[in-house]
């Protein structure tokens, strides 16, 4: 015999239901809450209903309809404030740094300076490594796979408004036209991740990631990078996927849920 999944959830399993489907819609009703999360519509009906007794929901316009309540926003913002994301990206950059031998830098996106700087950065132990502290500055996007990590993956309407402010060539260490650089940002979206070679700065190679917030929005990236006289296909290939696994593991420790 089969238990339907209702059954086999406890009372705390079906509120976090309840709770992420507001996340997905702005206001429910109890008919069709209860077919969304495959749940009675008693269960859906009282849960509604205790929720709104704690200020978690409140009701709406609608009738019989519910909607996100002040405890509930009060909550999120408060729990937010506590999510720290150099703790959560600490262990991944010691780890992603222990598997590759190479310098992991966690950098920030500022959506009012559309420039990034790094926060953190787990060091590697080879004497000649990558000096992160360049970066503690405020740097620009389109310079660098530490800066177009973030780039490639904004939503199209800021990134190209990035873009069409830029000069063409694009100013930087070697000449690159606005449209070869918008090619080498969609192949980054493709992949999953940017590459560059000495462009911030001469004899360094970079890879990198975005990482994303609880919604999907990218907040800045993880990056590798080593001097070119330890590089190799293999290399470059290895890392590219360690900084993927870094990107995905932050993002997902600070709430993003995969698919």
């Amino acid at each position: 015999m089969v238990v339907p999944t209702s059954r086999r959830s406890g009372p705390m399993a079906r509120w976090v239901k309840v709770l992420n489907a507001f996340v997905e819609r702005e206001e429910w009703g109890t008919r069709d809450l209860a077919v969304s999360i495959d749940l009675s519509r008693s269960a859906v009906h009282r849960m509604l209903h205790e929720m709104a007794g704690l200020g978690l929901l409140t009701p709406s316009k609608g009738r019989g309809e519910f909607r996100v309540g002040p405890e509930l926003v009060r909550l999120a913002v408060l729990l937010a404030d506590h999510l720290d994301i150099r703790h959560v990206a600490r262990p991944v950059l010691d780890h992603t740094m222990e598997r590759t031998g190479e310098t992991v830098i966690l950098a920030l996106y500022a959506p009012s300076r559309r420039q990034f700087w790094a926060v953190d950065a787990a060091e590697s132990s080879h004497p000649i490594r990558y000096i992160w502290e360049s970066l503690r500055g405020w740097s620009d996007l389109y310079v660098g796979s530490s800066g177009k990590g973030i780039l490639a993956f904004l939503p199209d309407l800021e990134r190209e408004a990035i873009l069409d402010a830029l000069p063409d060539p694009v100013p930087g260490l070697r000449p690159t036209s606005k449209e070869d650089l918008r090619h080498e940002l969609a192949e980054a979206r493709r992949t999953g991740y940017v590459l560059s070679r000495g462009e911030r700065f001469a004899g360094a190679i970079g890879v990198s990631a975005p990482v994303r917030d609880a919604t999907g929005r990218v907040i800045g990236d993880v990056i590798i990078s080593w001097p070119d006289n330890r590089s190799s296909a293999e290399k470059e290939t290895s890392a590219a996927q360690a900084v993927l696994d870094a990107g995905e593991a932050i993002s997902t420790g600070l709430g993003l849920r995969s698919g």
